[in-house]
This record gives structure tokens, C-alpha cells and sequence, in this order.
């Protein structure tokens, strides 16, 4: 009996360790600014790299102020392992955040905020400079069946890791119970 239960925990502990490198997907390793950074000057863009390329299909990036105001000026743009926006510069002096959203090469989105501090408010244009328009902003349909995509491109068409396990765990502990009633009869 003792035999038997060595052997279904080794196999059982074989399984969970060659299903773990299985997990592996990309992650964000730096950001410029840097998480928790504290600025005295507005940057022209954003940039974050990871530790593999990621997909520009979905690349979202986008920076928002304290008072939820929108300060990305371009759509991420996608380089290997490199996502960079332009910013459009910065309002007051604040808190910052930077959310992405990216797929990576092995088609698993990635989600994360960066949260940063500008400790200067930018200085405003002069008003000669500034734009005005009446028009109004309004998702158009490519957007919706981008959105409409990118949900299901998030659901996954295997099952997860952890279901696995839990299935080769129960299947394993089943033969042992099996295997002990059969010799106590």
C-alpha cells in the first residue's frame, strides 16, 4: 500500500510540475515613467516593454488623470516587445495612470495600470493655439466589432491549467482508494 501511494504522488507531482511551464506568458518588465514615478515635467510619450513580443491586434494603452481626463494622443504602436503612445502632454499636477492591454505571442491578454505623479501642473497653450470643434465624438462601427472581437479573442478554447490538475488529482485519488478497498476485501 505504502508503494502504491508513493507512486500516485509522484506521478501526480510529475503532472502539476510539466503542466506549470505550460503557464508561462508575457509580462510587463519596465515602464517609462516607472511605476509610483514622480515627474516635474510632462513626457511626450509612454512606453512599456515586456519580456516578449506581443501582438498589435487589441494593443490598448491608454493614460488618465486624477479627474478621469484622456491624455493618450495616438494609438499604441506595437515594436517586438516595445508598446509606445504619444501623450497629448498632461493637465494639473496629480496622479497619473497608465492602463494596457495587450495579447501576447501566445495569444493571452495582458492587463495592468502603472500609477504615476506629476508634481508640476503643464504649462497651458496660449489660447491662439488652441483648437475648438463642435463635433461630437461617437464610437463608429469598426470600434464596436473591434470591442465585439477582442471579447472573443479573451475566452480561452481549452481548458484551464488548474482544471487539469484538479482532474488528474481526483482521477489519481480515486485509483488509490480503489486500490485500497480492493485489499481490504
Amino acid at each position: 500500500m505504502k508503494r502504491l501511494a508513493t507512486m500516485t504522488a509522484t506521478l501526480l507531482t510529475a503532472t502539476a510540475l510539466s503542466i506549470a511551464p505550460a503557464s508561462a506568458h508575457a509580462s510587463l518588465q519596465s515602464s517609462n515613467p516607472a511605476e509610483n514615478a514622480v515627474l516635474d515635467a510632462a513626457p511626450d510619450e509612454v512606453t512599456l516593454t515586456f519580456n516578449q513580443s506581443v501582438q498589435q491586434t487589441f494593443a490598448t494603452v491608454t493614460v488618465v488623470g486624477s479627474d478621469q481626463s484622456q491624455w493618450a494622443a495616438s494609438d499604441p504602436v506595437v515594436d517586438g516587445s516595445t508598446v509606445t503612445v504619444d501623450l497629448d502632454g498632461l493637465g494639473a499636477a496629480g496622479e497619473y495612470t497608465i492602463g494596457y492591454r495587450v495579447v501576447s505571442g501566445d495569444g493571452h491578454p495582458i492587463t495592468g495600470s502603472i500609477p504615476f505623479q506629476l508634481s508640476q501642473a503643464a504649462a497651458a497653450p496660449p489660447v491662439a493655439e488652441l483648437e475648438f470643434t463642435n463635433e461630437a465624438v461617437a464610437p463608429t462601427t469598426q470600434d464596436t466589432e473591434a470591442r465585439s472581437a477582442e471579447n472573443i479573442e479573451d475566452t480561452d478554447s481549452g481548458f484551464p491549467l488548474w482544471t487539469i490538475g484538479a482532474v488528474v488529482a481526483v482521477v489519481g485519488a480515486a485509483g488509490v482508494l480503489f486500490a485500497l478497498r480492493k485489499r481490504s476485501n
